[in-house]
């Protein structure tokens, strides 16, 4: 028998023994790598929604403060409609220390034969647009034809590429990319094609708004400031100025959203280091115990030539194998809990949630596995310095 089959002999010889070093590494590999995954796609889930605001203000008729307001749409990807004249729009331009405005359309789709699918419908205007655009671009590098829409990730991108809305087929463009909020479940178009949906609408008998004034309403205005000037203070002039608006700070719809982000963030980066430290702590105390109780096995094994340097190799290589095995365990069954599941965790948490790329899961996979096997060495090292001050002789007399 050789000795380099010894670590493998003694791992499967002993099962129980195995199993519950496995089980401390599976759990610490799981802890760590889930609760890196949560927080960094948490994290991701703010940063995306932030990009996707890309406004300092958004400016909504008041009524949409007392209905489902803008930020659900964002957050959540609720479906409703508001709305306000467009004259605001010209209103909101002449404010002194306003850099851009964009006006947004809302509009939302019906369960019923007339539609494909329930969703939120928000128009845009390509000329002035400087929030959606940015995101459009990397999905999209043509331009949005009458008729033309685009979908969120989350909206199923039929094989005939066309989705029926108020009874008529609108072709679509792009499916764009995902971004971990509500705006995954929501259709896109120009404001030209939004006002032949709002006719195809009106055509049906479904109305947003008086149908004398649908071409002069508009359901939001974007609005980004100037540099050095009050972003508070030019809230303050829009709501004065423009009668029956709301001016929303897009930095108030995140401040909640990132104050439960932190919440979680801390509670989830607690739990990893208590996980930590205490499989830390056991998996020290069961090595130390196990060498205790191997210590006739090593006495024999000096008896028939192998020196202490074998012996602490032959400790650190089954704690390498039984902690990597362990820690790819807990790694497939955190990505199995986690990334086919990260819709309903999103919508369990009611926060935006954008899972990290390929290549940042590989590397925290990877960083994951390197820390289980590093505590394993850990906590096999002092069982293997032990080994070095083994007296054979004594161990061999006391017949234990």
């Amino acid at each position: 028998m050789k000795f380099s089959s010894l670590p493998f002999l003694n791992i499967t010889g002993k099962k129980g023994r195995s199993s519950a070093l496995f089980i401390f590494a599976f759990l610490l590999s799981f802890s760590i790598f889930g609760g890196t995954l949560l927080f960094t796609s948490l994290q991701n889930g703010l940063k995306s929604l932030e990009a996707r605001l890309g406004s300092d203000i958004i400016v909504v008729p008041y009524e949409a403060r007392t209905k489902v307001s803008a930020d659900t749409i964002l957050n959540q990807g609720n479906r409703t409609y508001f709305y306000m004249p467009s004259a605001n729009l010209e209103k909101v331009k002449q404010i002194e220390g306003i850099e851009k405005v964009s006006p947004q359309i809302y509009i939302c789709s019906m369960n019923a034969g007339c539609c494909s699918v329930s969703l939120q419908l928000i128009g845009f205007d390509p000329k002035t647009d400087f929030t959606i655009q940015p995101w459009v671009r990397e999905s999209f590098k043509g331009t949005l034809e009458a008729g033309d829409i685009l979908i969120g990730s989350k909206v199923t991108l039929t094989q005939s590429r066309k989705l029926k809305f108020f009874g008529k087929n609108w072709n679509i463009a792009a499916q764009l990319e995902e971004t971990g909020t509500g705006l995954d479940n929501a259709v896109f178009a120009n404001m030209e094609t939004i006002n032949l949906l709002i006719k195809a609408a009106e055509e049906l008998n479904f109305t947003f708004t008086d149908k004398s004034y649908s071409n002069k309403m508009i359901s939001t205005i974007m609005v980004k400031v100037e540099e050095g000037y009050s972003i508070d203070n030019i809230a303050s002039q829009i709501q004065r100025k423009v009668r029956g608006t709301q001016a929303v700070k897009t930095k108030s719809m995140t401040s909640g959203i990132a104050e439960s982000l932190s919440n979680i963030s801390k509670i989830v980066a607690l739990l990893s280091i208590i996980v930590w430290i205490l499989c830390l702590i056991i998996l020290i105390v069961v090595s130390t115990m196990i060498i205790g109780e191997r210590k006739k096995e090593f006495a024999v094994l000096r008896v028939i030539g192998s020196s202490q340097k074998k012996l602490s190799l032959l400790v650190m290589t089954e704690s390498i194998i039984i902690n990597a095995l362990g820690g790819l365990s807990g790694l497939i069954v955190a990505s199995l809990c986690i990334i086919p599941f990260h819709t309903a965790i999103k919508d369990a948490l009611s926060l935006p949630f954008l899972l990290p790329g390929i290549f940042n899961i590989t590397i925290y996979a990877l960083f994951t596995l390197i820390l289980s096997i590093l505590c394993g060495c850990i906590a096999s090292s002092y069982g293997a310095y032990k080994i070095s001050k083994v007296d054979t002789g004594v161990i061999l007399r006391e017949g234990n």
